[in-house]
């Protein structure tokens, strides 16, 4: 800063000086360019504060688990093979799930095939880099089934190891999601991998935290969450009493299904057939209720 001052040249002489109102101050260039950066440096930093910043308020208390009211003498399959539901209360809508595994669908040979919904992988966490991936498939998939007049919903395979990271998931599935003005839910698909992988050292807390961070955070924006798994996972890598929120979408390979607690869709095979399909494909029931 410059300073006013009255000065004497080196012959005696007052030079001269013109008086400013005010405090008499005034800022260099080279100020200013400095408080500029100053200001985008701190700036930066809280942003990137911030982005680390989570809203999860933390896991509950705990509740029952509900149990589930279907009658297993309900189901039936089709000479196709597909699992269907009648009771006096629920029905039952076919549901197939399809990653870039499928590859290139005839989305309308699906739909004429019987196929009510699809559960569309939208992307997934690197189990070994930890970044964040959106399927490959992901765009052709969703707009397939658009035009088919197909229903669908997403799911999120998850490798998350802290609740920040699961809310980052959660942002980032409902930013796609929204993009193709999807309606169905949003799935939570956690589950180890044979090999390295991130979350093998998680506690059961701490993987029931990160489910429940990522699936309060689809909630609280107003979508369905779902939470993904085999009944093995289910009852012995998360606890449910701190989870009873969430619809359970159960993987469960078998004719008839022990599982006792609430389900809206079960995933009974990895083996279905579906036309418009090449190989195989997960096929589910989802139980609707009249």
């Amino acid at each position: 800063m410059f300073r006013k001052t009255d000065t004497r040249a080196a012959s005696g002489r007052r030079t001269s000086s013109r008086k400013r109102k005010g405090s008499g101050f005034k800022v260099s260039w080279t100020e200013i360019t400095a408080m500029v950066i100053v200001i985008f440096c701190l700036g930066f930093i809280l942003g990137r504060l911030s982005a680390n910043e989570t809203s999860y308020k933390g896991l509950g208390e705990a509740h029952e688990i509900p149990l589930n009211e279907y009658d297993q003498t309900a189901y039936y399959y089709t000479d196709d093979g597909r699992l269907h539901y009648e009771d006096d209360d629920y029905t039952s809508i076919q549901v197939m799930d399809v990653s870039y595994a499928q590859k290139n669908i005839d989305w309308q040979k699906v739909r004429d095939d019987g196929i009510d919904m699809a559960m569309i992988r939208l992307g997934y966490r690197g189990y070994q880099t930890g970044q964040l991936n959106l399927d490959e498939y992901f765009d052709a998939n969703c707009k397939g089934a658009k035009e088919a007049g197909i229903e669908a919903g997403v799911y999120f395979f998850s490798q998350a190891i802290t609740v920040e990271e699961a809310e980052e998931e959660a942002k980032y599935a409902i930013k796609y999601y929204k993009k193709k003005k999807l309606k169905g839910p949003i799935a939570f698909d956690m589950e180890p991998i044979n090999g390295a992988n991130r979350i093998t050292h998680l506690t059961t807390e701490e993987r029931t935290a990160i489910a429940d961070a990522f699936m309060s955070y689809v909630k609280k924006k107003g979508y369905e969450p779902l939470l993904y798994g085999n009944p093995t996972w289910l009852r012995g890598s998360l606890d449910l009493s701190l989870l009873t929120d969430y619809d359970v979408w159960l993987a469960h390979y078998i004719d008839v299904t022990a599982y006792p607690y609430d389900y809206v869709m079960w995933q009974y095979t990895s083996k279905g057939k579906v036309a418009g399909i090449t190989g195989n494909v997960d096929l589910n029931v989802m139980l609707v209720k009249k």
